[in-house]
Order: structure tokens, then sequence, then C-alpha cells
């Protein structure tokens, strides 16, 4: 136990130090110019929506699909799925706030799902787009429903993968990040010791489960940089903040139930969240006239980086002809090509 408390120190020591060296964070306040990094496709764009910077890539032209990464996350988790969807679309790939290169407010936001939810009305409503396209993944996925429930004039259709209209802690057995984060310099130390690309890969591997395994040496860089970029651009309030709201429970049953335009459920059958994905999947099935329900047998959580192709091909069939009750992969066959 002694010699426990003694590593446990001196990786809290070292994290100290790397925090130190590095600076403890990235700009929590964007000034719409600076970026981690330049997209692999399309152009950075900033807005500025009642007094927060928001910025989001755009790529391709045609009718407007809003792209909304899950927890912690960046845009550049579409990065794999932006290429198939902008051959057809005009993709605007966001950083919801308090991610990425927008702001992330320490004070007067709490990061729930309905402030963001209003956040991206406002984006929607400031670009001047009649209705648009909604996909979400996780907690992003979420934030997209909760949009398409409040604002149907605003949302012409919603894909969820995963996320929902609610979240039960006990089912959802998310961990999150023990309250570090809620700690100044501990909750600094430790994005600090994790910018220093130490656990790059063990990152990658939990997020992509068993997918990792069958995944090309190419495909798994690839990743591994995608995730690395939620980090190096993190807030420890930001992520603290949302860490609370994914922890806590979740419900906008009642509006989600009002909601009237198209949605689209996809979920991993492989997920580490399945039983969550289950739920909310039975209840859209149940309460929506216009919901459908697509699940990916040997799917993961984050089904967007482990079959870009076949997802966009999910979608976008389900925006043109419309969904069976409950749809299989196979019924789609592979190919990763459809759009290009």
């Amino acid at each position: 136990m002694v010699r426990s408390l003694e590593i446990v120190g001196r990786i809290l020591i070292l994290a100290l130090i790397v925090c130190q060296c590095q600076g403890c964070g990235y700009p929590v306040k964007s000034d719409g110019r600076r970026v981690y990094s330049p997209p692999r496709m399309g152009v950075d764009r900033f807005i500025v929506v009642d007094v927060h910077t928001v910025h989001y890539v755009e790529a391709g032209s045609g009718a407007p699909v809003l792209l909304i990464p899950g927890a912690f996350c960046t845009y550049r988790v579409w990065d794999r799925m932006i290429p198939h969807l902008s051959g057809s679309y005009r993709v605007l790939a966001l950083d919801y706030l308090g991610v990425g290169d927008s702001d992330k407010p320490e004070e007067g936001f709490r990061y729930t799902v309905e402030e963001q939810a209003d956040i991206v009305s406002g984006l929607i409503r400031d670009l001047g787009f009649r209705k648009v396209r909604v996909i979400g993944v996780s907690y992003g996925g979420m934030i997209a429903l909760n949009v398409a429930a409040r604002y149907p004039d605003l949302v012409e259709a919603v894909v969820c993968i995963e996320g929902g209209a609610f979240v039960v802690p006990d089912v959802l057995r998310y961990r999150g990040m023990s309250g570090v984060l809620g700690w100044p310099v501990l909750g600094d130390a430790l994005l600090g010791l994790m910018r220093t690309n130490l656990f790059r890969e063990t990152v990658a591997k939990s997020v992509m489960g068993n997918a990792w395994d069958s995944m090309s040496p190419i495909d798994r860089e690839e990743i591994a940089g995608i995730l690395s970029a939620n980090v190096k651009t993190a807030s420890r309030v930001s992520w603290h903040r949302i860490d609370e709201t994914i922890r806590g429970t979740i419900d906008f049953t009642e509006a989600a139930r009002k909601c009237r335009v198209p949605v689209l459920y996809l979920y991993g059958g492989a997920s580490k969240y399945l039983e969550m994905a289950e739920r909310n999947a039975r209840f859209l099935r149940e309460s929506l006239p216009a919901a459908e329900v697509a699940r990916i047998d040997d799917g993961i959580h984050d089904l967007q980086m482990q079959y870009p192709g076949q997802v966009t091909e999910i979608i976008v069939r389900s925006w043109r002809k419309g969904l069976d009750r409950t749809i299989r992969f196979a019924d789609y066959g592979d190919d990763d090509n459809l759009f290009q």
C-alpha cells in the first residue's frame, strides 16, 4: 500500500512538472484566428453566437449537414466521415462550446445538453439556414436530438449515433474522471500528463474497443491523432463540467416525444454502452412515429470512426428512401467508396 502511494505521488509530481513546463492549458477564449491544426478537409470558420465564439469546419456544397462530436471531443472525430458526406452535402463539423477551438466559458455556462442545444440553434439561425440536418454522436447525439425536439423549425432531420433522450448513470456505468478535474492543481496536472502523448495509443485502444485489433496501422495512427487533439485543446473547467453533466441524470423525454422530424438512431452491438443505447433505441421506436433504428452488430460506440463509409451510406439511404423498422449492417454491404 505504501509503495503504491509512493508511485502515485511520483506520478503526480511528474505531472505537475509537465504542466508547469507546457503551460496548464489551451486558450479558453477563442480569438477567432488561432486553430490547433488545419483541417484535413475543408476550411476553418468562426461565428459569434450570443457572446461566445464557435469554431467549425466547412466542406462540400449542397443541403447543410451539421455534425456534433461526442463528450470531450473536437470536430475531428468526423474526419473519416467528412469525405463521404461532403461529396453531396455542405458539411459543417462543429466544436461545441468547451472543446477544440471554440470558447470554453468558465463561468455562466454549465455545459448541459439544453445549453449546448441553445448555442447550436443560435448558430443555425445566425448562419441563415432555413433548415439543417443534424448528426451527433454520444453527448453530441443528445444535443442533436434536443435541438430537433425544442427547435423543430430549424431541423429537417436528425441522426443520433448513440446518445439519445436520456442517460441513467447506473445503467450507463460511466466512471468519468473520478472528480480529479474538479481540483485546479491535480486536474491541470492530469491534463498536462495526458498532453505528453504517453497514453496516446492506450486512449485510442480504449475508445475503439474490439475494432482496434482489426484496423490497419494507418487507420490506427489516424484515429490516435484524432483523439490526441481532444486533450491537446482541452480545458480543465469545461471538461469537468461536461463530465459532471454526463455523470448526472439527463432526461428530456417529454420534449423528445414532441419531435416530429425524421429521427435515425444508430448504435453498435459491441458498444461499451450497449444497454443504455438499447434503452434509448426502444424509447425512440415506441415514442416517435418518424423514428427508425439501425444496429451494426459488431459496431462500437463511435461508429463514425469505425465504419465511416458504411455509416454515411445508412444515413443517406435513410434520408432518401426511409428505413425499415430495424436494419442490419449486412443489408448494406461494405463499399466504403460509395460516395467518392
